[in-house]
């Protein structure tokens, strides 16, 4: 649920007030249903779910919502929840939720690069302790005479990803100490034509004289 939760309180952070098939739709070209697992329909549930948690609130008729309508917007406590999630999806590796990297990326904009740096750094160190690990892992399956054979190329593919994921970051984490993208408190160097919808969002057509 961490995975959802943080990409539908990250959405609307991004659009409130935002209203729900907005969101459903801005998430379905994220391909949110493929790498989050995320149903389509589930999407208003996690909404309902949010609001009666008390980390979204619902706007009623007339406070900038359409007629049958319901627009939300993150309370105090879901903007808290909001940082709580994204930090911990960025500073613990959890190898077999890979979308919880996937959702940290798609909001790591909204921390400052110092953080980011500190986080992409610990991971580093936390993939090379997994890499430390594994011949040990292996061995213990191997000299397990209630494990079959085959066992052992489970974790080695998921060893596989966790190396891939460590050359990645170092990577990574380079590019971002090197100056690239934009990060809370800068300015932002993604100017896409006024209007277009985004994987940030909407940009604001500029005003009309």
């Amino acid at each position: 649920m961490s995975t959802t939760r943080l990409l539908l309180l990250g959405v609307v952070r991004i659009f409130q007030p935002a209203y729900g098939y907005q969101l459903r739709r801005e998430l379905m070209t994220w391909k949110v249903e493929e790498w989050a697992n995320i149903n389509p329909g589930s999407i208003y549930t996690g909404l309902r779910t949010l609001a009666k948690h008390g980390y979204l609130m619902e706007l009623e008729e007339g406070a900038g919502n359409k007629p049958g309508r319901t627009s939300y917007k993150l309370t105090a406590d879901g903007e808290a929840e909001y940082f709580s999630l994204l930090r911990s999806a960025l500073w613990s590796v959890e190898g077999f939720q890979p979308g919880l990297m996937q959702a940290a990326l798609s909001f790591m904009w909204s921390l400052r690069r110092d953080e980011v740096l500190a986080a992409l750094e610990s991971r580093i160190v936390q993939l090379e302790q997994f890499a430390k690990v594994e011949p040990f892992k292996e061995r213990q399956i191997q000299e397990d005479p209630a494990t079959p054979d085959h066992v052992v190329e489970m974790l080695r593919i998921s060893s596989a990803r966790d190396r891939g994921e460590l050359e990645w970051t170092k990577a990574f984490r380079q590019r971002v100490a090197d100056g690239d993208y934009s990060f809370a408190g800068e300015p932002s160097t993604f100017q896409p034509p006024p209007g277009t919808a985004t994987h940030w969002g909407v940009i604001p057509e500029p005003p009309r004289p």
